[in-house]
């Protein structure tokens, strides 16, 4: 019995780590739409700021300790840029990671409000590429791995003897 649960476990495991390809392959696409979606505002702000003969940095710094009305205006763009560079970092990040390792960097370094809007669009799926097999076979073997051993501990204690892994 204890060999059927653990087999049975390692096939949950490949289903669910077959999708991690997919799912980082989502979460990198609507990252780059964040990303265009800010990209026009910080240019505009860099426009803007390069007129008065400013830096980014140095505007920055500047609408920080503003007060009053430019610390209204300049709020909105610190906001926008701050967020913007966090994402081009954070896509950095996962563009120079290998297909096989993307995946585990996005479960360590995940944007909650990214993902969230990516779970809700998701559907999982068999995967067609070598990358969700991979995933597939190392979630199987995790999976059955822990739980034979686990079900052959537990035998060994309560068994009397008797094998159950």
């Amino acid at each position: 019995m204890g060999r059927f649960l653990a087999f049975i476990l390692g096939i949950g495991g490949a289903l669910i780590a077959s999708q991690g390809p997919g799912f980082t392959l989502q979460y990198m696409q609507n990252l780059q739409g964040r990303i265009d979606e800010l990209k026009p505002i910080v240019e505009e702000f860099d426009a803007n700021v390069e007129g008065y003969n400013y830096t980014r940095q140095t505007a920055m710094a500047e609408c920080v300790g503003a007060d009053g009305l430019l610390d209204a205006l300049c709020q909105t763009y610190v906001t926008a840029v701050n967020r913007y560079e966090l994402l081009v970092a954070h896509m950095a990040e996962l563009e120079a990671a290998g297909d096989y390792v993307r995946p585990l960097i996005l479960a360590k370094s995940q944007m909650s409000d990214i993902s969230t809007s990516v779970y809700e669009q998701f559907e999982p799926a068999i995967p067609a590429s070598l990358h969700g097999a991979v995933y597939a076979g190392g979630g199987f073997a995790v999976l059955w791995g822990l739980s034979a051993f686990l079900f052959g501990l537990l035998g060994a204690m309560f068994g009397g003897g008797r094998r159950y892994a």
